[in-house]
């Protein structure tokens, strides 16, 4: 039983609130408490986690409809109940049980993942990092030993690849059974890929199955992706733009400095070649700087001054 969690709370959202104003406050935090802005801090780590769980449930219109129905069960601080059919369940097959990641009764397992058990109680699912040898392009027949799983990955897995461990535990019969595999990152993984772990799924009369894992990558509250490109928001002040400078922009590897043109107006995009995601040919996309011009929170009188003068000097 896993207490209820209020992810509008966390977000800092009314229950009314649209997707645009879901994602704007979902930036703001995860940007507030990205690990790479507050290394080493556990605080602010754990707020992170918890508010990309939010974010995945209100972002999903399939998952916030369902919450949103379920959450009405849980009142006055009573542990929460997953209704039968939610969640985490298994599907008796002549071959023995068969996970099935896609729903059922979160009770029916233990996993090891960044998810709270009122999230795994909910929608079920095997988190955790993760690799695997071989891409699947299609589906194919499956035996009965195969096995279904979710791996959630970020921007900088794909950008950097090499080996993740994956390690979650699951119910065959009486017994749980704990699988650890440490296994390679091939190049252009996307989201909604399918990977083949060959040998790795259940065993049986001396032949074991195949686990596949489909890649769902998470949303970076920096990056917004498009193909093999990567968008950024840069903030400059008004000076940077009318007389140029050398500005930061932040990529998967680490800060980039860029030199900005004298005169840069406001939207314009400056093109980083090569910073972009990984492609399977060996090749990178780019990332693109978007440039939004911006005030300091609170101006001297002599700033002040001068932007007055700057008016006058233009009418």
């Amino acid at each position: 039983m896993a207490d209820y969690i209020d992810y509008y709370a966390l977000l800092g959202v009314p229950k009314t609130a649209g997707e645009a104003e879901i994602k704007s406050a979902y930036r703001k935090l995860a940007l507030k408490h990205h690990p790479d802005r507050n290394p080493g801090n556990k605080t602010s780590e754990s707020k992170f986690k918890e508010i990309n769980e939010a974010n995945e449930v209100l972002s999903d219109p399939k998952k916030r409809k369902m919450y949103d129905q379920m959450g009405k069960d849980w009142q006055g601080g009573q542990g929460y109940r997953p209704p039968p059919g939610g969640g985490y369940q298994q599907r008796q097959q002549s071959g023995g049980f068969q996970p099935n990641f896609q729903g059922g009764q979160g009770g029916d397992f233990e996993q090891f993942g960044d998810f709270s058990e009122f999230f795994k109680s909910m929608f079920g699912g095997a988190q955790g990092g993760s690799g695997f040898d071989g891409m699947e392009e299609g589906g194919g027949g499956r035996s009965q030993l195969d096995m279904e799983a979710e791996l959630q990955l970020s921007v900088e897995d794909l950008i950097r690849g090499g080996h993740k461990q994956l390690s979650f535990s699951y119910r065959a019969g009486r017994r749980t059974e704990t699988k650890e595999i440490n296994v390679k990152l091939p190049k252009g993984l996307r989201d909604g890929a399918t990977i083949r772990l060959r040998g790795q799924g259940k065993e049986a009369g001396g032949r074991a199955g195949d686990l596949y894992l489909k890649i769902r990558l998470l949303p970076d509250p920096r990056f917004e992706i498009d193909g093999d490109d990567l968008r950024v928001k840069v903030d400059v002040f008004p000076w940077d733009a009318a007389l140029g400078a050398e500005i930061p922009v932040p990529s998967p590897s680490g800060i980039v400095t860029v030199k900005l043109a004298p005169c840069t107006a406001a939207g314009r995009r400056l093109r980083l070649s090569g910073r972009g995601l990984p492609r399977k040919d060996g090749g990178h996309g780019d990332l693109y700087a978007l440039i939004s011009i911006s005030l300091p929170g609170k101006l001297s009188p002599r700033q002040l001054e001068l932007f007055k003068q700057l008016k006058d000097s233009a009418a």
